[in-house]
């Protein structure tokens, strides 16, 4: 890979680029809108697209199973391609892992960029009954009856995200929904995360595109042993991973929002001279995360 002081500084005007950004569980696209936004100036065309199941209620959640989310992503994917010649795919916690599935199987995937990437939600703030979702299997009811609500501050270090999310949940209906989407998870579908993530790691091997793992070190959902578990699963020879402070889980509309836009606008302009089996980088036995200061 090539250092960041000989780092292409544009994207190439011969090819053809788009961006798939996926939202998290639960989430809207809004989540992606500072890095759309970026990326668009650039001359990138963006889909952000609103995942099956999502954008509702809770009820439309517990019809949805992870095969569904893929299904969408793969669909939203092939219309960018028809398009574009180059494509970068990105996600947000869970549309991290599912970010994976899509680039480890289409070769117009040119670029991967992985924000908070969960494979367990094992931080402060995460729930401590996750340990059971295994029971969901045996007594399905226990997935529609189950839930984690969450609290402030939400995944997010801005207090003025904070209010408002606060604001909207208590005038939302049961206060389970608002504008930035759902805050309620059931059982349901935190276990169909976990059998996509069974699913990814088989995936993730055959990731060969540049690669940009970033996460934060105050992340309160998920720690940056995620980070490093999928940093080394990825079988690019082109990757990175990048670890930042000062921003929480949700770091594309935190306090940090313009760094993480900035650093996926280079993963574009690096995905827009991508060449498969072009690369003579070597894989690092172990990850030698760049740190990015508040």
């Amino acid at each position: 890979m090539e250092t960041p002081a000989f780092r292409r500084t544009s994207i190439n005007p011969e090819a053809r680029v788009g961006a798939l950004l996926l939202h998290g569980l639960t989430g809207i696209p809004k989540e992606m809108r500072p890095i759309g936004k970026k990326l668009e100036a650039a001359g990138v065309k963006v889909s952000a697209p609103m995942l099956p199941g999502h954008g509702a209620g809770y009820q439309e959640m517990l019809e949805t199973t992870w095969q569904d989310w893929v299904e969408g992503a793969q669909k939203e994917f092939d219309l960018l391609a028809q398009e574009c010649d180059r494509i970068v795919v990105a996600g947000l916690s869970m549309g991290a892992i599912l970010a994976m599935i899509i680039a480890s199987r289409n070769e117009k995937a040119a670029g991967l960029g992985l924000l908070s990437p969960t494979m367990k939600y094992d931080g402060n703030g995460a729930s401590k009954y996750s340990v059971l979702l295994p029971l969901v299997d045996y007594f399905p009811f226990l997935g529609r009856w189950c839930y984690w609500t969450e609290q402030p501050p939400y995944g997010l270090k801005d207090p003025r995200l904070q209010k408002m999310i606060t604001r909207q949940l208590e005038k939302a209906s049961k206060g389970e929904g608002s504008d930035f989407g759902l805050f309620r998870t059931y059982a349901f579908s935190l276990r169909q995360l976990d059998r996509m993530v069974k699913y990814c790691r088989s995936a993730a091997p055959h990731v060969k595109c540049p690669t940009l793992v970033l996460h934060s070190l105050e992340d309160s959902l998920t720690s940056e042993a995620n980070a490093i578990e999928v940093y080394r699963m990825i079988g690019s020879r082109d990757k990175r991973m990048v670890l930042i402070s000062g921003c929480d889980h949700v770091l594309t509309l935190d306090l940090r929002k313009e760094d993480v836009a900035n650093h996926m606008l280079q993963l574009a302009i690096d995905a827009s001279y991508y060449q498969p089996g072009k690369t003579d980088e070597k894989v690092t036995a172990y990850p030698k995360p760049i740190f990015s200061p508040t």
